[in-house]
């Protein structure tokens, strides 16, 4: 028992940086408008920052420094809670307005750097506290289970339950605790005053700094995010994560979203619209249609969401017995599904500006819910909408969806491009303006905005033409994988405050990278071949790189394909960390050091080929995680044996933290925007494969 409760502080250690960490991945999700290319940056400088205070920590000579740290921890986490949601006012930002890559890496950076430092020192006092043999390795051992237990204790009870604030609350608790525990004096637990008084101090302040003191009628986090009601007037308009996803009351968009497709089918009868406002419901009421389904996963966004309307209008939408109010992921009750049921499906999503929401624009979601379409059924969608000029980046964004469209539906029709409209179908769609007009009067809607002259306007034949000439000038089709939404923010970044840097980045082509990558390794090996000692470096820095890139493409490629990686987050990052200790722990009685590296750089090369297959299945992103952290483990803890030497292991952990520290910068801001998630970890397989050349060169 004695032993145990001596395990106790590093277990904390491990729960509390992974709780830290996710937390601070939400928490700078929502701050950048839910941009998961964000997540690649927050990693990156937590790594780096981490490792730096690994390396001040072990210079650290002041009597009762481990209990130091976890008071520093504690009063640090509200401190960076506070400080990330300072970070919209402090740039002066409205709500949904785009912050500019520089301003994100370095705002990421400042308000990180402080907490991660401590918890980076923390390792090597304990190292020191423990006193026994091994003591690293025990250390890392059980800092790893706690982080395990920390990520499993997120998905399946915390990120329900408790808001970002009161988690940062409890943990700073838990580590005052534990620092009057490790010191054994009783008074360390008055200083629970300093948490306390830090969040209720502040803690009303943080809730509205986001809103450029504009004071939110409403902040609600759920485990898909933070929503948000901002009311000005008489009209509240909901954001996710920063971004804006519907206002309400808005007649005219209600409408227009409603009567233009429902105008377009002979005989709607079953509708099923995905997201968007609840307003919408009442126009589809105003048609003798035998159901309406409405999907939303969120059920704290469906509570929010009919909150706004007034007692009459939400008693008459849940009562009627047509609409069925859904709470799922639309992706996953279609799949469910599996056959044709409804005359028309309307995505009322916001802008495909992140992966969560872009995995409802995907050519896979369009076979998806062609299955569910009964014959002559249409599928309708709004992408953005302009009243002059069609800008790259909206053609960029909106051609991929069309393209993608016109690979699984056989007929594809446009509006003019002010009204956004995408419709397809496998029957042809009339579009006549006289057949539209007459169906729409003949229906004795009664509308106060939409009128029987829109359809002259929306399907003019010259301005169709326009539009479709110009969205078939992008030959790029968006899929899970390959998301067109981290090309937009690219993009977006670039037109916001970017500089000439990102402007040329979106000029490169593939071919450009491979040549680079090509020229760039053979310079590498020319320098290294049959060199042991560099051969080694070079392996740890890539083992670095090809380590967090398949971090970040197990979470990029999550959130594509299920949409809730704020609830799972913890447990695949958990998930790799396990593996790390078990790759480590199988390697520790290796009698050819050099030959099992090797090995384990064709496994490298193997598991990043192999990526897609695991991609398929939910259950099998979390074998890819473990699998990528084994082999990563391994590979630090043999390039040590290799070595040889006694204190070559700083130099190789800090190869690894720039390697990993690139891996997940590069990748961000280049490769998966560019190229896709499959294809930036071909970039694991040519850096891997030059090592293990590198390798063979020394046996």
């Amino acid at each position: 028992m004695g032993h145990l409760n001596k395990f106790i502080p590093f277990i904390i250690m491990g729960l509390t940086s992974m709780l830290l960490q996710i937390t601070a991945l939400r928490l700078l999700l929502s701050t950048f408008s839910g941009n998961e290319l964000d997540i690649g940056i927050t990693l990156s400088f937590w790594l780096i920052w981490v490792g730096l205070g690994s390396y001040l920590g072990g210079r650290v000579r002041i009597k009762n420094a481990f209990t130091l740290s976890f008071i520093f921890i504690a009063v640090l986490a509200l401190s960076t809670a506070l400080i990330v949601k300072a970070i919209r006012p402090a740039l002066s930002l409205y709500p949904g307005e785009t912050v500019s890559l520089f301003s994100t890496i370095f705002s990421t950076g400042i308000s990180l750097f402080p907490l991660c430092l401590f918890i980076g020192i923390q390792f090597p006092l304990a190292v020191l506290y423990s006193g026994e043999r091994d003591a690293a390795g025990r250390v890392y051992g059980l800092e790893a289970v706690g982080a395990f237990i920390g990520g499993i204790l997120f998905t399946f009870i915390i990120s329900e339950r408790i808001d970002a604030m009161e988690l940062c609350l409890s943990l700073a608790l838990i580590n005052i605790f534990m620092a009057a525990y490790i010191s054994r004096k009783k008074i360390v637990i008055l200083l629970f005053i300093i948490p306390l008084s830090l969040y209720i101090g502040f803690h009303k302040i943080a809730l509205s700094l986001p809103w450029h003191g504009i004071e939110p009628s409403q902040t609600v986090e759920s485990k898909y995010g933070e929503i948000t009601a901002v009311k000005v007037k008489e009209q509240s308009s909901i954001y996710m994560n920063g971004n804006l996803v519907f206002t309400y009351p808005d007649l005219p968009t209600e409408e227009l979203r409603t009567h233009l497709p429902m105008a377009l089918h002979p005989s709607p009868s079953k509708i099923l619209v995905i997201g968007g406002s609840p307003g919408t419901l009442k126009e589809y009421l105003k048609y003798p249609v035998s159901k309406i389904d409405f999907i939303e996963i969120d059920p704290k966004m469906v509570e929010v969401s009919l909150g706004l309307l007034d007692a009459d209008e939400s008693r008459n939408i849940t009562t009627d017995q047509r609409v069925k109010i859904i709470v799922e992921d639309g992706r996953r009750f279609i799949k469910k599904l599996k056959k044709p049921t409804y005359d028309l499906i309307v995505l009322s999503l916001p802008q495909p500006s992140t992966a969560s929401i872009n995995r409802f624009y995907t050519s896979n979601f369009f076979l998806e819910a062609k299955t569910v379409l009964q014959e002559g059924g249409i599928l309708a969608i709004t992408i953005p909408q302009s009243t002059g000029y069609i800008g790259r980046r909206m053609q960029t964004a909106s051609g991929a969806i069309f393209n993608s469209l016109r690979l699984v539906f056989r007929h594809v029709e446009v509006t003019a491009q002010e009204y956004g409209g995408l419709f397809a179908s496998d029957t042809p769609i009339n579009t006549n303006t006289t057949t539209l007009k007459n169906r729409f009067i003949e229906r004795n809607i009664h509308t106060k905005h939409f009128h029987q002259y829109f359809f002259r306007d929306a399907f003019s034949p010259l301005n169709v033409d326009y539009v479709r000439k110009r969205l078939s000038d992008i030959k790029f089709i968006n899929t899970d994988l390959q998301p067109s939404a981290y090309l937009y923010n690219l993009m977006l970044w670039a037109e916001v405050h970017g500089g000439r840097v990102l402007h040329y980045l979106l000029e490169i082509k593939q071919w450009h990278i491979i040549s680079l990558l090509i020229i760039a390794l053979l310079c590498i090996a020319f320098f290294t071949f049959r060199k042991k000692r560099r051969v080694i470096y070079y392996s740890i820095f890539t083992t670095g790189f090809s380590g967090i890139l398949f971090t970040l493409a197990v979470i990029l490629a999550y959130q594509s394909v299920y949409g809730y990686i704020y609830e799972m987050m913890g447990i695949l990052i958990a998930t790799f960390m396990i593996g790390l200790g078990t790759g480590a722990y199988l390697v520790r009685k290796i009698k050819e050091p050099l030959r099992i590296l090797f090995y384990l750089e064709i496994m490298t090369i193997v598991l990043a080929l192999a990526s897609p297959l695991f991609f398929r299945a939910e259950t099998l992103f979390y074998l890819l995680s473990f699998l990528a952290g084994t082999i990563t483990g391994g590979q630090f803890s043999v390039a040590n044996q290799c070595m040889g030497e006694p204190n070559v292991a700083g130099k190789l952990y800090g190869l690894d933290l720039i390697g990993s520290f690139l891996g997940a910068v590069i990748p961000s801001i280049i490769l998966i925007p560019l190229f896709g998630i499959s294809h930036a970890l071909l970039f694991v397989v040519g850096i891997k494969a030059i090592s293990a050349a590198m390798i063979l060169s020394v046996k």
